[in-house]
Formats: C-alpha cells, structure tokens, sequence
C-alpha cells in the first residue's frame, strides 16, 4: 500500500483537473476555477499534512498541532491558482521543534512530490520572516499573502500579528518605490505597453501582476488586501472597483484557459492562442473585424482599464512632502483664469470644473498647456474629462478655434505626451473620428508588436525623439519646418487598418477630411494627403529597389516633389518602422533609408551633379588612388584603376565607397583562374559585416545561391546583396550580414572560417549540401504559427529596363534565402542584385534577375512557370518547419 499512495494521489490529481478543465469549456467563471484549484490543491495538502502529523509518533503530533503550522504563500496564499500555478508553502515552526522539522517536512512533502505533486516550500520561524522581510523584497511581499492551511492557528496568529507590526507596516514609502520600480522593469522586460501584441497575461503592462501590486500596496497602506475591502472603505471608487473586478475575472479565466491548453503554465497570449481563444469564447468573424481581433479589443480594454486604475491608486497612496503639504493651503497658482497648478500636475479648480468640461475649447487649451510647460494633468481630472466625453458630439470640437489648438499641440515638443493623455481621455477621437474605431485593434500578423493607436501614438513619440538623435535623421527632423503636419500625418498613417479596401487608400481620405476641418489651404493639404497616402513608398523604394537605377529615383522624386515633403517623408518612414516593434529600425535600415534621402534630394533640390560619366568616374578613380598607399595589392597607376572601374556596371562605381573599391580591385588583382578571393570587414557603426566574394563567373553555377546556403548553414542572416558581373566575367558579390553569435565584431577566425568554407563550396572541394547537413542551426529558431500568412511571389517588370525584379514575401526562416535562391537558379535565371530584407518574423527579398543570356524574362507563360516554381518550393520549406 506505500507504494500505491504515490498512484492514488496522482489519480486523483488527474482526475480532478480533468473535472476542473472539462467545467471551464463548459463556461465557468475564472473565479471559479481558481478556487476549484485552490480548493483541490488546499485538500490535498491539508490532508496529507494532518495524516503525517498523527501517523509520526508523539514527537511529530505534538509539533504539527501545537508547535508548527503550514501556510500557503504567494498566490496560493491568495487563492488565485490557475490549473497550473505555482504552489509556495511555509512550515512555519517554534524554535523549541527545530530537531524534528525535517522529518515533518519529509513526511509532508515526500509522498506528494513522488505522485508528481510539484510544490516549493521554505521552512522558517517567525523571527526567520521578519527577518527575511525586512530584507528582501520579494519576500515580504509573498508572506504578507500568508494563509493559514493547517496545525496551530495560534502560531500562525502570533506570526500575522508580529509581522504586520515589525515588517508591513514599517518604512512603507519606500515599499512602494520599491515595488513600483520593480514593476517598472517588469514592463521593460514584457512589455511596456497594454497594447502589445502578444501580451504576458500576468506580467506585461495591464496584466494580473498590475492588479497584484494594486493588492499589496493596499496591504501594505491600509491593511486592506483586497480590491473588495478597498472598496467598501471606500478607498477604491465604485467605477474602479467595477474596471478591477470585470478585470480580474477576464484575465483569471484568459489565463486558466492558457494553461489548460499549453498543460503547463503557459502566460505568453500568442497569435495562435489567441485564435484558439477567440473561437472558445464565442466570438465569430464580422466583416472586417475578425473574431480574434474582436476578442484582443476586449483584452486591451480590461488591461487598459486595470493598468490606469493601478496608476491613481499609486499616486493616491504616495505621500506627500512637507512642501506639498503646506502648499495645499496656500493659493494655487492660476493660469488663464481656469486652469492651476498643483504641485507637478495642472488641475481646473473644483468651482470652474463643471464649465471647462463642457466647452471643447478649453479642454483642448488645458492638455495644450500642460505640454508647453512639462506638466502632468490631475489624474482626477483626466477621470472627469473621460466621463464627460460621451456627453460632447464630434461636432463640438470642429471649430477654428479647437483646430488651431490642436495645431498647436501637433506642433511640439510633447506632442506624443499630450496625445496619449487625449486618448486616454477619449478626446482625441473627437477630434480625429477614424481613433475610435482603432482603440484597442489589433494587427494580426507577425510584423507589428502593438494596436493600431498604439503604434499611431508611438510613431509620434519615436518622431519626436529622433530631435536629440545625433546622425541624419536627426539633422533632417530639426529642419522640418511645420512638425504638426508630420505628426499629424504619423497619427493618421494606419487609420485605415481593418477595413476591406486597402488602409492607405482609406488613409487618404481620411486625410483629406481632417485637413478640410482643420481649414488647411492647398498646399497643406497635400502634404498632409501625400504622406498618409504614401507613407509605404520610401521603405519599399529603399528597402526593395536599387535607388541607383534612374527608373526608380526619378519616379520617386517626381512623387515627393519637394525638399520639406522629402525630409517630412522620411522623418515619418523612420518613426513608422521604429514603431513597429523594439529594435525594428535597425542602423542598416537606418542607412538604406538615409541613402535614397540623399540621392533623391539631388533630385528634387536641383542641385544633383550635371558632370558627365568620364568627369565622374575620373573623380572616383582619383579617390580610389588616394588609398593606394594603404593597399600593398592596389598599384598607384590611375589608368589602370579606370581601366578597371570601366569594367563594372555604373551603379557599383557609384555606390561603393573608394576605400571598399579600392580592396575589391586589389583582390581582383590576386584572382587566379578558377579560384575564389574573399575579403570581410566589420561595420562598427552598422554592426554587420561584409564579405566581397570574388571570383570568376563561370567558376561554379548557382553562386549567389551557394554562398546565401554556407552563410545560412553558418547562422549568418543576410541584410542585403549586391551582385555584381563585370563585362571581363569577375564576379564581385557584396554581402552585408548580422552575426548573431557575437554582440559586436565577430572575430577574425570566425570569419575566416566563413571564407574557407564559401571558397571550398565555390571551387568544388565541398558540396552545398554537405555543408547544409552540418548545420544543424537550420532547425533551431521559432517555430512558425499555425496561423502563418502564405508566401507571395510577385514579378515587376516595369520598374527595371534591363532585368526582372523578383518580390518574395515569406515568414522568415533559418536557410529560407538558399531555398529562394537555389529555385531562381534552378529556373535557368541569374541574380544580378538583390535586396533582403527581415521585418520581426517575416521576409521581403528582392531579386534582379536575368535569364542566362542576360536578357528579361518577356514571355508570359515563363514568368508565370518562375513564379510558380518559386512559390512551391518556399511553401513546401516552410510547410516541413511548421509540421
């Protein structure tokens, strides 16, 4: 029988976490299965604390009854266990039965653990955590969630009582800094906003852990650790009692379902749970609005409503100085007759309150002027304003005077602030109607990290914050004249998100009738449109095309017209992808986006060289000549250099930097027949390196494609290639790529064994394949979502006189960039250029491709058979990888 406890127990565990799950599918509350598990777990344990305490001898009864008792801690102490939580117990013991705790704890704990019970313990005398609380953060907090499970109530008693004098009860100023900074780095590490994307349901921004600090915090001030408790003493309103409790109940029963579907304690509220999870709470597709999205708006709006109710009851609870406290009773500074200053905040009195909420006017002038001096606004106030919005129509807002406030506002600095206050406050939709219908969207794919308004207000900040960015950007941010259109423009770019008809084609006329209500003239106006409705066209111009080809800089140029639109453009295109997701806007994106900036300013500046291609390449070749000196294989012979130089296509010479030309001339210069010459470097400021691969094109077939497969097997991701064939057959390709294995400059060996290895697979030595097989790094990574978008192939043969362009869409995977490149070759095609490029989890590749000959691809039917072929084959990689 010994042996068969372990099985009983295990069976009973099963069997009754089956019954919990089976009543959660069928509806329960997410109360109600915490305190089904709480209640599972607390029978469990009692009971088989109580059976070792009597079965022990005397010395084992005595102590488990009268000299020791169990507590739960933690969220077990606080009865909130998903069906697979965490499960913290103390022993908590009298210094006189120090000799016989071990062998209660074994008796206790032994038997559960071996029927896979998992359960963490600490074993501790009452001193031991005051001590220990006094000391620690972490674990103070969890003990003031103690529970009295079982053995002596008296015991436990003297603990509460001693540890809530000598441990919550003292220095709870710095508690709360302490637990609000703690939090703080929480956010930064799950994520900082309600609104991202796939949210932690316990410790991102929002979630349970917000109302968690809520509790302790109560605990800790008023001896009240309940949000019911809070309330009915009137500490809590009724409105953030009800936001708390409709909270809890969500996010307890969101949680309970992840992990009775993950059957482990899964927090992580990813793509695919959140379809799962959709369709399990009952929510079905409406036109333009999935059921997922349908169910994250409602997931926002909770979080949203929990994260702001733990924000007032922070300030409320913060104490004030002796300062603050004097300068209640002297007389508040007025400003403009409505409004005063509180301390940090600006506040409308109580007698002009009533009047300020019902004129749009004022309202607008009071978030105008707690930007213009740096001030924070009541959040009593903000509270107000909210409640009071329903009560004002959009109509209200539509005058010359709100607009030139608003205009005001957008115009900086603390735009981004200001805006997210609005929004808060459920002014901003007034004021921009379309913001309504996007609070709390999602974007369902695996680009964006954030709701549609979050990103829209997010795009503003990271604009306003390219001010103090010391490079480009920075410079051209600065210059722009009238920031509010391009704020505005930032907060009007993605409005037109879940509606059947493409969002930039709806942005447009979003555009046009904010500038018609904001009385814009004709030429506001049109920038205005212009940059919600191309706001693609820059990192798709730089990201996807080469901006030294005519055909694509001058239509650009055409489109942006003029050096302000230019910078404006720019400065949005930056702020977009920055908002995207944390380190989206990489220093190489950075770079290829400053790049065609300054190309295109020749253009629409007028100041763009009129030298003819001799002068011009005569010029380069005399840079090329000034580093001579530094390359023992470059000859100082200028004639020879432009001897050279005349073999490459134009766009190399001018796209290159002299001092890389220079080491690609010299390394053509130590080329032998069939062998393969390769030079890397490290970009500091960029953080990637280049490899020049030079060699003969005819050494091997498929090049680009078996270069992209040893790079792919070597975990190198490419950013970006430039293929380059010289009229003599010398093949210079230029491969800029991250390392991940390394923070900062790869060592010299590991590039080296790069080059080996690209060399032996160039001159035959060793098979691609061989070499695909030892990299075992093709399955390592994220496995693909369920739900993952299909790859797209599309072919452009307009854009380019001389070749077809290939765009590949694709989720992104470890080696997708051989099998893409081995298909083009496959084809009978050969790269020219190509520019790759990852967005968080997916790809956009551009590939300039001829047939052998050198020639487009013109017929129909081959174009149609190219297309296809390389769909398949990144569908049936992709499908293996997901299966």
């Amino acid at each position: 029988m010994v042996h068969e406890a372990p099985l009983v127990v295990s069976q009973l565990l099963a069997e009754q976490r089956q019954a919990i799950q089976q009543r959660l599918l069928a509806g329960a509350s997410g109360e109600e299965v915490v305190t089904a598990t709480t209640d599972l777990v607390d029978g469990l344990i009692v009971g088989r604390y109580r059976t070792a305490a009597r079965a022990g001898g005397e010395a084992l009864t005595t102590v488990g009854f009268q000299q020791c008792c169990l507590v739960a801690i933690g969220g077990y102490g606080r009865r909130e266990l998903a069906p697979h939580s965490d499960i913290d117990l103390m022993f908590l013991f009298h210094p006189d039965a120090a000799k016989v705790m071990p062998e209660l704890v074994k008796q206790v704990l032994h038997p559960l653990w071996d029927s896979g019970f998992q359960v963490g313990h600490s074993v501790r005398t009452i001193q031991d955590c005051i001590d220990l609380g006094l000391a620690d953060l972490t674990v103070r907090t969890s003990m003031m969630e103690a529970r009295f499970l079982a053995g002596s109530p008296e015991l436990f008693q003297q603990f509460h009582a001693r540890y809530v004098r000598k441990v919550v009860s003292s220095g709870f100023d710095a508690y709360l800094e302490q637990k609000v900074a703690e939090r703080q780095r929480e956010y930064q590490k799950f994520g900082e906003t309600v609104y991202l994307l796939e949210p932690n349901v316990k410790k991102s921004q929002g979630g349970l852990r917000d109302l968690h600090l809520l509790q302790w915090i109560g605990s800790a001030r008023f001896h009240a650790p309940t949000i019911r408790e809070l309330s009915d003493r009137g500490i809590l309103s009724q409105a953030d009692y009800r936001a708390l409790k409709e909270a809890r109940e969500f996010l307890l029963r969101v949680r309970s379902f992840l992990h009775i579907r993950a059957g482990m304690a899964q927090e992580i509220l990813t793509f695919d749970e959140q379809v799962w999870l959709a369709n399990q709470l009952g929510f079905t597709d409406r036109p333009h609005l999935l059921a997922v999205e349908q169910f994250m708006q409602q997931y926002y709006r909770h979080t949203m409503g929990l994260h702001a109710a733990l924000m007032r009851f922070v300030e409320r609870c913060r104490r004030r100085t002796l300062w603050q406290r004097v300068s209640r009773w002297l007389p508040a500074q007025r400003i403009e007759r409505y409004f005063a200053i509180d301390g940090e905040a600006l506040t409308v009195p109580a007698e002009s309150r009533s009047q300020v909420l019902g004129k749009p006017a004022l309202l607008l002038t009071l978030f105008d002027l707690a930007r213009s001096r740096k001030l924070s606004i009541d959040p009593s106030l903000l509270e107000d304003i909210h409640r009071h919005a329903e009560t004002l129509s959009v109509e209200q807002f539509h005058s010359p005077e709100t607009g030139r406030t608003f205009l005001s506002i957008l115009a900086g600095p603390g735009t981004a602030k200001a805006l997210e206050s609005m929004h808060r406050a459920h002014l901003l939709e007034k004021l921009v109607p379309a913001f309504s219908r996007v609070r709390g969207l999602m974007q369902f794919n695996q680009y964006h990290k954030y709701t549609v308004d979050e990103h829209s207000l997010l795009a503003v900040a990271k604009a306003e914050a390219l001010a103090e960015h010391p490079g480009v950007l920075g410079d051209v941010y600065r210059e722009i004249k009238r920031k509010d259109l391009l704020h505005l423009a930032l907060l009007l770019h993605d409005l037109g998100k879940g509606h059947e008809e493409d969002h930039s084609e709806v942005g447009k006329r979003l555009a046009e009738e904010t500038a018609a209500r904001l009385g814009f003239d004709e030429r506001e106006s049109r920038t205005l449109v212009m940059l919600v409705h191309r706001h693609l066209l820059m990192a798709h111009t730089a990201f996807r095309r080469d901006p030294y080809d005519e055909k694509v800089l001058l239509p650009f140029a055409r489109e942006v017209g003029t050096p302000e639109v230019l910078r404006k453009l720019l400065a949005l295109t930056a702020a977009d992808i920055a908002a995207v997701g944390p380190d989206v806007l990489t220093k190489w994106k950075e770079s290829l986006l400053v790049e065609l900036y300054l190309r295109a300013m020749q253009e629409v500046s007028g100041e763009r060289e009129t030298a003819d291609e001799p002068q011009r390449l005569a010029r380069i070749a005399d840079d090329v000549v000034a580093q001579a000196s530094d390359n023992q294989n470059l000859p100082n012979d200028k004639a020879w250099i432009r001897s050279e130089l005349e073999q490459f296509p134009l766009r190399y010479a001018y796209g290159t930097s002299p001092r890389r030309i220079a080491v690609h001339l010299g390394a053509i210069r130590r080329l032998q027949p069939g062998g393969v010459v390769i030079e890397t470097e490290f970009n500091a400021p960029l953080g990637t390196c280049e490899y020049a691969v030079i060699a003969h094109n005819d050494v091997i077939p498929g090049l680009f494609s078996k270069i992209a497969g040893v790079m792919a097997a070597g975990g190198l991701q490419i950013l970006d290639a430039q293929i380059v064939t010289r009229r003599d057959g010398v093949v210079v390709d230029t491969f800029q790529v991250a390392d991940p294995d390394y923070q900062g400059e790869p060592p010299m060996d590991r590039r080296e064994s790069i080059a080996a290895t690209i060399t032996d697979v160039l001159t035959g030595r060793q098979s691609i394949e061989a070499v695909m097989r030892r990299g075992a790094r093709l399955s390592l990574g994220r496995s693909l979502p369920a739900h993952r978008q299909p790859a797209e192939v599309r072919i452009d043969n307009e854009t380019s006189d001389r070749f077809t362009i290939l765009d590949v869409f694709a989720d992104d995977r470890q080696g997708l960039l051989y099998i893409i490149t081995n298909a083009i070759f496959q084809l009978g095609l050969s790269v020219h250029a190509s520019r790759i490029s990852t967005r968080l989890d997916q790809v956009a590749d551009v590939f300039y491709v001829t047939s052998m000959d050198g020639k487009k691809v013109e017929e129909v039917g081959r174009l149609e058979t190219i297309r296809a072929s390389i769909l398949n084959e990144i569908e049936v990689f992709l499908g293996a990888h997901a299966a």
